[in-house]
């Protein structure tokens, strides 16, 4: 078919479009195999379903073998949250937790709302606590033995 060239070159400028579009790199597989098509297309007597073939190898291959590389290489910097770090640090209950209700509790000079680790458990003022999870922007706590360190 004589008209191969323009199909490929239309999957060409359409991949590039998605890829400039999103931040995530999805299509620029696609991108390269069509190039690579889009030459091909223009050799004498190469059939489009060997142009397909072509487009769906060339494609694959850069996606296996380029992606990592390019996942790693434009890899963003993740930062931890505050709440992330909370898990396992002690603090002071500052509004009594409830069997029902939430309560708050003071670790390392930031005020916190907290929950008990079961329903049934209430915590009073004062208690020493430790942060056990964390669920939405709810610490989930338990009260600190006597015979643990505090």
């Amino acid at each position: 078919m004589e008209f191969m060239w323009i199909i490929w070159l239309a999957v060409f400028v359409l991949a590039l479009l998605i890829e400039a579009i999103g931040p995530e790199i999805v299509s620029v597989w696609f991108a390269g195999g069509s190039l690579v098509s889009l030459i091909i297309s223009f050799i004498p007597g190469v059939e489009w379903w060997i142009q397909l073939i072509v487009f769906a190898v060339v494609s694959a291959a850069l996606l296996v073998f380029c992606r990592p590389f390019l996942a790693k290489l434009l890899k963003r910097d993740t930062v931890n949250l505050n709440v992330d770090t909370m898990v396992g640090k002690k603090g002071v209950i500052v509004s009594e937790v409830g069997q029902t209700e939430a309560g708050e509790v003071v670790i390392d000079g930031v005020t916190w709302t907290a929950i008990a680790t079961k329903d049934d458990m209430a915590i009073s003022k004062d208690s020493l606590v430790k942060v056990m999870a964390v669920s939405g922007n709810k610490l989930i706590v338990m009260p600190v033995n006597s015979k643990e360190e505090k």
